[in-house]
């Protein structure tokens, strides 16, 4: 049998450009997960639903020195899915405290997008790349 010795520094090299390319080719291939926000309910939407990247808002807040409560609070279960308290507001008031609340940290914070820049949360083009579950 003529056997060829496989060099372990061959074998290294290929496992190593391997590992390092695994996290590029997923964000090429799937790209940002971005999460519609659902509550409040909204029976016709006259602007696109907002799709927000939680990754990328857990990033920044981590940043800050910030965690969860940020934007959850804890309930019997453990931590809500939800923001904040948005189902003890009136649902005539969810919209607007959505709003306030967002734009409030966005301002704190000094980054993300503001009230006067509605389009860059309500984007066609975010809802469009979602699944159509999502939607």
């Amino acid at each position: 049998m003529n056997h060829k010795a496989t060099r372990p520094a061959a074998g290294l090299v290929i496992l190593s450009f391997l590992a390092l390319s695994l996290p590029f080719t997923q964000t090429a291939a799937f790209g940002e997960e971005r999460i519609p926000i659902t509550v409040p309910v909204v029976e016709k939407y006259s602007m696109p639903q907002v799709f927000f990247s939680h990754d990328r808002h857990v990033e920044v807040l981590g940043e800050a020195g910030k965690d969860c409560s940020a934007c959850h609070v804890e309930n019997d279960e453990g931590m809500s899915e939800r923001f904040l308290n948005v189902e003890k507001v009136a649902a005539g008031d969810q919209v607007a405290y959505m709003h306030a609340s967002c734009t409030e940290c966005h301002v704190l914070m000094k980054r993300g997008p503001r009230l006067v820049e509605c389009r860059l949360c309500h984007s066609a083009s975010n809802a469009a790349s979602q699944p159509a579950a999502a939607k």
